[in-house]
């Protein structure tokens, strides 16, 4: 995840801090008449002293280091307090470099990003884009396909249709499992290689069916002049319509149908008595974090998901239903 600009500070304070450190402490070792102002008896405790604050230093430095890289709030400010007393007790500079270490946790982002959920600010283009995209008409707007939980698809290049297709949505059937599986794969398979891979490809077609012949889950698909193109698969839980899955096709894309599934989504949920519609997507991908949110969805909460393969950053997303 990239890091906020005020844990990049923190973090170059530190090692300038440690570049300080040694060089005080090579000043001592390789320039010894340095200390000959000293008497004898005062020579000895103050290279003790010396001694002992400066390994208190660097151990403080490289624990912050590591605390900050794992983003341990409480443990990192705690050594940040040591290793300011420590520098009041060396100089001026010192002091106020920690001082200033310690002001950075202040800042939101900065607790965002121990938190686990610092969300950078999206590129100038990828906010010129979003700007773009909103102001629009929704006939002329361009998607990215997969917004789906945390396995998506990337987006295509713009495609600029010659005529308008028919376009027509519909809840899928058991029957329809095929047609279901088949998108999704279609959606998903640029995702093989990630590291790691979707775990969208570990499904198959029976578990698809037995699910919507269970009712545990649904599905709707979307058609483009009688093909199906897009689906999303979804589910109730408690008061919220969480939707999972939402595919389209790669040659099918940049044509507004992902926002088409999710708007059906949200009307079916309001429909069935639902307040909430919920997704989730990777931490990660920073556009598709930008489309949900010019859809009215907000970052709810955010987990780790540990796989064999390896580990996935996933944000929670929601939108209030209102009828």
């Amino acid at each position: 995840m990239q890091r906020p600009t005020t844990i990049r500070i923190m973090l170059m304070i530190l090692y300038l801090k440690l570049v300080l450190l040694l060089m005080n402490v090579g000043t001592i070792v390789f320039n010894p008449g340095s200390l000959n102002e000293i008497d004898e008896a005062q020579r000895s405790t103050f290279i003790t002293a010396i001694t002992i604050l400066t390994t208190v230093s660097i151990a403080c430095i490289a624990g912050m280091i590591l605390t900050i890289n794992k983003k341990k709030y409480w443990p990192t400010l705690l050594i940040a307090f040591v290793l300011l007393i420590c520098s009041t007790m060396m100089n001026q500079l010192h002091s106020m470099m920690t001082t200033l270490i310690i002001v950075m946790f202040l800042f939101r982002s900065s607790r965002e990003y121990f938190r686990g959920v610092y969300v950078a600010p999206p590129s100038p283009r990828a906010k010129a884009a979003a700007t773009a995209k909103s102001e629009s008409t929704e006939d002329e707007e361009s998607e990215k396909a997969a917004l789906a939980e945390p396995d998506e698809a990337p987006a295509a290049p713009l495609v600029k249709l010659k005529k308008e297709p028919e376009v027509s949505i519909r809840a899928a059937t058991p029957q329809d499992a095929n047609t279901v599986f088949s998108l999704m794969i279609m959606a998903f398979e640029e995702y093989r290689s990630a590291i790691p891979p979707s775990s969208a490809l570990a499904e198959t077609e029976e578990s698809v069916e037995e699910a919507l012949r269970s009712g545990s889950e649904s599905a709707v698909l979307l058609y483009e002049d009688d093909t199906a193109v897009a689906m999303a698969r979804f589910k109730y839980e408690n008061e919220a319509i969480c939707f999972f899955r939402l595919s389209v096709v790669p040659h099918r894309r940049r044509r507004g149908y992902a926002r088409q599934l999710v708007k059906w989504i949200e009307k079916e949920g309001v429909a069935n008595g639902k307040t909430i519609s919920r997704c989730k997507v990777r931490q990660s991908v920073q556009n598709n974090l930008v489309l949900y949110q010019n859809m009215d969805y907000e970052i709810v909460d955010q987990e780790l998901i540990v796989r064999p393969e390896g580990t996935v950053k996933a944000l929670t997303m929601e939108k209030k239903l209102w009828e």
